[in-house]
């Protein structure tokens, strides 16, 4: 995948991206639960379909994927979530997201800077893509 943008910025352009997954998660409403015959009863609300992307540096442009990691401390706290573009097969998506935890391990101490390494991002829709 070559494309993503988040908040109309474009951060491909200085990182590069090694895992791209699609995710599909139902939400079901309170009537959704076991009957005492056992049987499954549904009520779903929608389906989100969000993505997982894993980002890493291009070459040693590690301030790239340093602003990439500081956008999205900046943006952890928006109520309105983050506006996510991405390449999907022939076309692209867009919609509202938000993420959660993620975390960056270091990959070397230089002269007292450090240099992180890879982080994979959770981005889950805000709205239902699919509603019954």
């Amino acid at each position: 995948m070559s494309y993503c943008k988040l908040n109309g910025t474009s951060f491909d352009v200085n990182i590069a991206i090694s895992a791209y997954k699609r995710k599909l998660n139902i939400l079901h409403g309170e009537s959704a639960g076991r009957v005492l015959s056992g049987t499954m009863i549904l009520d779903p609300l929608g389906a989100y379909l969000g993505r997982e992307i894993t980002f890493f540096r291009k070459g040693n442009n590690y301030a790239a994927l340093d602003a990439l990691w500081d956008f999205l401390v900046a943006h952890s706290m928006d109520k309105n979530g983050v506006l996510l573009e991405a390449a999907d097969g022939q076309s692209t998506i867009s919609f509202r997201c938000y993420y959660g935890d993620t975390e960056q391990p270091i990959e070397k101490v230089e002269n007292g800077i450090n240099y992180w390494g890879e982080f994979s991002v959770n981005f889950i829709p805000m709205d239902p893509q699919v509603t019954p």
